[in-house]
């Protein structure tokens, strides 16, 4: 059984974006709380100098990064979304660094980051058009992390569940193959690579820029 692509579509808008203060409750509870450590594992491929994440939400790998030391920057189309991650980056003392627009046309200067995350994207990660623009922010030799899905740890009933909504919304459809194709048409060497953090592991795409790609301006939100 797979719901119907629109379907899909409208759900996942709407948790984006009119219903996105539920975001962090609903990953949660189909995470059984794992959710946010299957976020940090990106932290594990880090390597030093500017990081940009894509998609940033609400906020919760942002804080960490901040947290760590990091001066993240954090592009999302959804104001709904924004507005979430500058209050809880606010309310933890620390200094938004936000941008709204859209991955596929990123609005900064060439080989500004040594380091592009992301993740549980949706399909824009794989356009060839953000693919592109990701390699040009990138400076070289940079990095393009990604995480895909997490292992499940959990009651075995309510996890078989879980999976098969997992199944019926998609989110365990990527042929493993084809990232790596699309990654490599882009110009990076890429990799999967399980990690794993404080007893939960995720599954993660690892590419490196082996390409050096024009100048942008962007506005902070």
């Amino acid at each position: 059984m797979c719901l119907p692509r629109w379907l899909l579509r409208l759900a996942f808008h709407l948790l984006y974006y009119q219903l996105a203060w539920t975001y962090d409750l609903v990953a949660w509870l189909v995470s059984f709380g794992q959710w946010a450590t299957w976020r940090r594992t990106v932290t594990l491929f880090l390597q030093e100098g500017p990081t940009l994440e894509l998609a940033y939400g609400t906020g919760g790998l942002m804080a960490d990064m901040v947290a760590q030391g990091m001066s993240p920057v954090g592009l999302d189309l959804s104001p709904y979304m924004a507005r979430l991650a500058r209050r809880r980056l606010l309310w933890q003392g620390m200094a938004p660094r936000l941008v709204r627009g859209q991955a596929q046309k990123l609005p900064f200067p060439d080989a500004s980051f040594a380091n592009v995350v992301t993740t549980f994207p949706t399909d824009f990660i794989l356009d060839p058009q953000t693919l592109s623009s990701v390699a040009r922010v990138l400076q070289p030799g940079g990095r393009l992390v990604i995480v895909v899905k997490g292992y499940l740890k959990g009651p075995g009933p309510l996890r078989g569940f879980v999976e098969w909504l997992y199944r019926i919304t998609g989110q365990r459809e990527i042929p493993e193959p084809k990232p790596l194709a699309s990654l490599r048409a882009a110009g990076f060497d890429a990799r999967w690579q399980d990690a794993t953090l404080d007893g939960a592991t995720a599954r993660l795409l690892v590419a490196t820029s082996v390409v050096a790609q024009s100048e942008g301006c962007y506005n902070l939100v």
